[in-house]
């Protein structure tokens, strides 16, 4: 008689059973959980920079994301997340982090014509301003990275 029943009473869904917290895979879940609180519902509107930032999600490739966000950043606010950096999440949930932000805030299409500045200094060396030229450097700053992270490098607004 019971064989026919597909949920028995007190018996929770799929979707209501506890999931350890290394299984989370869902952006939505991961990004509440550990970014929102300084980046901001929806990624904007928090202490922290925006990441919903179709421009920044167009400079920043996927890899650097996922470094940022394994490693953390030195000199700020921002922790390292992976277990192996001493946070709590798995290279799993740090790219479904990082695929998250890119599918749903990024739009590549508005930025495939356009000439990109390079993410780091280390991008810029390899396009030809390079170190030991401190007044390149300058420059390259003042152009492509003083906006956002102010003139000294730490993002005063």
């Amino acid at each position: 008689m019971l064989a026919g029943c597909s949920r028995l009473p007190g018996k929770p869904k799929a979707e209501e059973r506890w999931v350890a917290p290394a299984q989370v895979t869902d952006f939505n879940q991961l990004y509440s959980q550990n970014c929102a609180g300084c980046h901001g519902q929806g990624g904007r509107l928090g202490s922290a920079p925006p990441l919903n930032d179709p421009l920044y999600l167009a400079v920043a490739n996927a890899d650097a994301l996922r470094e940022v966000t394994a490693k953390g950043v030195a000199g700020t606010a921002m922790p390292a997340f992976a277990e192996q950096s001493g946070g709590s999440l798995t290279d799993k949930q740090i790219d479904a982090l990082v695929e998250g932000m890119r599918s749903q805030w990024g739009r590549p299409n508005d930025f495939k014509d356009a000439a990109l500045p390079p993410y780091s200094l280390q991008d810029a060396i390899k396009s030809g301003s390079g170190p030991g030229d401190a007044q390149v450097e300058r420059m390259f700053f003042a152009t492509y990275c003083a906006q956002c992270h102010g003139a000294n490098g730490r993002a005063e607004r």
